[in-house]
């Protein structure tokens, strides 16, 4: 079989594709239906608030994405929720700040966290998660 240079280049293009949707699969933007079902299932559920205009918001963004890297936290389901534009479901869950993580296991949450951007404090809930 004779492979050119375009079908080898998209191959890899595809391969990183795959790759990179596998990594993110256990982030998903909030969707109040979803949002509670995965919260009833029992799976490890956290929901992260954030607001587009926050910056420390943005850096709880990234070093959850980071940590969500690691295969350890493969079972960890992160809804994303904009503070701005989902407040009347978040007053549901009484999450009424922004760069808020919150645990659910188990249908109950587990801990709750405001205001934290650092690995070294996001890690550990993230572990508690499984």
């Amino acid at each position: 079989m004779n492979l050119n240079r375009r079908t080898l280049v998209t191959g890899m293009v595809l391969s990183f594709f795959m790759v990179s949707a596998a990594l993110a699969a256990n982030k998903a933007p909030f969707d109040a239906a979803a949002f509670e079902a995965a919260r009833d299932s029992g799976r490890p559920v956290v929901l992260q608030v954030a607001a587009t205009w926050c910056g420390p918001c943005q850096q709880m963004k990234r070093t959850v994405s980071e940590l969500l890297e690691k295969p350890e936290f493969k079972g960890v389901t992160v809804f994303e929720a904009d503070y701005d534009a989902n407040k009347a479901d978040l007053k549901k869950v009484n999450a009424y700040h922004v760069t808020t993580l919150v645990l659910y296991r188990d249908k109950h949450e587990v801990q709750r966290m405001v205001g934290e951007t650092r690995p070294e404090a996001i890690e550990p809930l993230l572990r508690k998660a499984m």
